[in-house]
């Protein structure tokens, strides 16, 4: 008999087994439990082997727990570099003025709790071409919502090779594809920010929808 924590008696007697049977029953699963199987008599042994088959077998592997999106790798890196920005901003974007790039990963990561993607391989590997995306969106900042560089750029280089988060050994640089972002850190007026916000949240949802395989599946 398999090792197990405690007799399950309540098991047998919800399978119509008497008191008597019972009481049989976990006295021989304590004897067996503490000087073994074989110092029963064969008739014992038997009544044990017996309640043992009719009892499920108890399962030994441990249940696989789903990660959440938020414990993701690809979400902990967005959410890794929107931290560093909102420091970088705390000190360096004048007041009422708001980061395109905070508005970008903010977006981001709300969509990714809201649609729920898998962001295993197929997924991250389709959403390394959202720097095209985020290229296209900081150029409309520029062009229809007034942005303008801040006076002081935001390293996302440095910042991302200096970290000692574990974050750093999955991924890249956010600019990895676009270096030239690195020169560039886009802010608007305050009062521009939630049109641009809307804009970024219809542009991304569109993407994630229209790309991520795990997506597809669920249409």
């Amino acid at each position: 008999m398999n090792k197990e924590l405690s007799h399950r008696s309540h098991e047998l007697k919800a399978l119509g087994w008497n008191q008597e049977d019972l009481s049989r029953y976990e006295d021989l699963w304590d004897y067996s439990q503490r000087w073994g199987l074989i110092n029963l008599e064969r008739e014992d042994r038997q009544f044990l082997k017996k309640a043992e088959k009719l009892l499920p077998k108890i399962q030994n592997k441990k249940a696989s727990v789903k990660k959440s999106i938020e414990e993701k790798s690809y979400y902990l890196w967005l959410n890794f570099y929107l931290e560093e920005i909102k420091i970088f901003s705390e000190s360096n974007v004048p007041q009422k003025q708001v980061s395109v790039w905070t508005l970008l990963i903010e977006e981001e990561l709300k969509l990714l709790k809201e649609l729920q993607p898998v962001m295993g391989l197929p997924d991250t590997l389709k959403a390394k071409n959202l720097f095209v995306h985020r290229k296209q969106i900081i150029e409309k900042a520029f062009e229809e919502y007034d942005a303008k560089n801040n006076n002081e750029p935001f390293d996302f280089i440095n910042v991302f090779n200096k970290s000692k988060k574990d974050v750093s050994k999955s991924w890249k640089s956010i600019i990895e594809k676009n270096p030239e972002a690195n020169k560039t850190f886009p802010i608007v007026d305050s009062n521009n920010a939630e049109d641009l916000r809307s804009e970024i949240n219809e542009d991304l949802k569109s993407f994630m929808r229209g790309n991520y395989p795990s997506l597809k599946e669920d249409l």
